[in-house]
């Protein structure tokens, strides 16, 4: 009567990665996950829409058709292993009652046995963030960088500098049938030149265009840097083609070195 709304030769349960015995909300609650991962308008993935059509059908049968698919997948599994059932005999009442809760334990095996899978371990997230390099100073300045899809801090050092992936374990994608989760792989591209201005280890250089007029011995001169607004007094002997070091407004401090150096070149406007 309900076989034409599934296909008892399918395996919705393990279509959505759960045990045949999963309720209701368990089963919602994985394809809406699902379905978020793999709708083809947001999904990069080659073959997200034939696995959104998929978990959507299995969906569908397992919310509504739910009873008449599971009693017919169990006859199904039967009938291909080669079980058939004797005919019950009419001179024992009690031989019948124990031939037909055999069948019943012997469909429940048959059963349990298709739906265990081997654990299939879940798929790395990688993932890079386009950086200023003014806000990553300011990141390694407070220590830590916030993933607001994850919404917990990362640590953030200057390895994000060199180019370094920062793993996080188990917070990547899900496994399936009790695999282990992937891992979150973090890196960024940080811009190495922001505003004229050049990161060279912990150290910065840039230069800075500023009226004539200022340019004169004592003269105090205002910028704006990666590391904020500076204030510099030109010195007496005062060469264009030569940096002004600015001490200890570089790269930030952390665990793997000091502070970094300023050096910024005045330039006439």
């Amino acid at each position: 009567m309900f076989t034409q709304h599934f296909d008892a030769n399918k395996d919705y349960f393990a279509v959505l990665g759960l045990h045949n015995q999963a309720c209701e909300k368990t089963i919602k609650l994985t394809y809406r996950r699902l379905a978020r991962r793999y709708h083809p308008d947001v999904s990069k993935m080659p073959d997200a829409t034939l696995k959104f059509q998929e978990i959507s059908e299995a969906y569908e049968v397992l919310s509504k058709y739910r009873d008449a698919y599971c009693r017919a997948f169990s006859r199904f599994n039967a009938s291909a292993s080669g079980f058939q059932r004797r005919p019950a005999s009419s001179e024992d009442g009690a031989s019948k009652a124990h031939t037909d809760e055999g069948f019943k334990r012997h469909d429940y095996h048959q059963t349990h046995s298709h739906w265990k899978r081997a654990p299939i371990n879940g798929k790395d997230r990688v993932i890079c963030y386009p950086l200023t390099l003014r806000y990553a100073i300011r990141l390694l300045q407070q220590g830590y960088f916030y993933i607001p899809g994850l919404k917990i801090k990362m640590k953030f050092t200057r390895h994000a500098f060199e180019g370094k992936t920062f793993r996080l374990q188990g917070k990547g994608y899900q496994g399936l049938f009790g695999g282990k989760p992937g891992d979150y792989l973090v890196s960024f591209n940080i811009s190495q030149e922001s505003l004229s201005w050049k990161l060279q280890g912990a150290d910065l250089y840039g230069d800075v265009k500023v009226p004539k007029s200022l340019l004169v011995a004592g003269g105090k001169v205002q910028f704006d840097s990666p590391v904020g607004p500076l204030t510099l007094v030109v010195p007496a002997n005062y060469n264009q083609n030569e940096f002004i070091k600015v001490q200890n407004k570089g790269l930030p401090s952390d665990e793997r070195g000091l502070a970094g150096h300023l050096y910024a070149r005045l330039i006439a406007a």
